[in-house]
């Protein structure tokens, strides 16, 4: 084996790893990067003659605990009038490597507010797992809320507050 072979032979062996290494760095950086939207509805349609009828309509709002989660957006909150178009805010939520969201669900907890007294009047978690999006762990003690998510686009609950996730 000449001096020219050996060089080429080292070349070889440092090239290798270098680019071997720099390339898994590339994926796991990227692969931290990587996220998701999904979009989550409010439509309001409750009439003027229902006593939880407000004014000012109601607003939903991200609140307490969100896992695996970049953000809320498209507003951070959003109000729904009655007969307005709906609202919804847009969900930045992490399926990366970084801490294991990849394997795991993302949720994030919000409010239901009305506006005209600014008291929470229910609550529900958005969730994403590796099936569609959903609504869970539903508080809505004075029952105008009604999640439709799953249900046909056409349908909707009347006299309530129509929730659902969009994939």
């Amino acid at each position: 084996m000449g001096i020219k072979s050996f060089f080429q032979v080292r070349k070889l062996i440092t090239t290798k790893p270098v680019v071997f290494i720099t390339g898994l760095l590339t994926l796991f950086t990227m692969a931290n990067a990587y996220s998701l939207d999904e979009d989550l509805y409010i439509d309001n349609l409750i009439p003027k003659d229902n006593p939880h009828y407000s004014n000012s309509g109601y607003r939903l709002k991200p609140s307490g605990h969100g896992h695996c989660m970049y953000g809320v957006y498209h507003p951070a909150s959003c109000v729904a009038l009655y007969e307005a178009k709906e609202c919804y805010v847009a969900i930045h939520y992490a399926a990366s490597f970084h801490h294991g969201c990849f394997l795991k669900s993302s949720s994030q907890d919000f409010d239901i507010i009305n506006n005209d007294t600014g008291k929470t009047v229910a609550s529900l978690q958005w969730h994403q797992g590796f099936d569609l999006p959903s609504i869970r762990n539903i508080k809505d003690p004075e029952h105008i809320m009604a999640d439709v998510t799953g249900k046909p686009v056409w349908y909707s609950a009347k006299n309530k507050l129509n929730i659902y996730a969009y994939k």
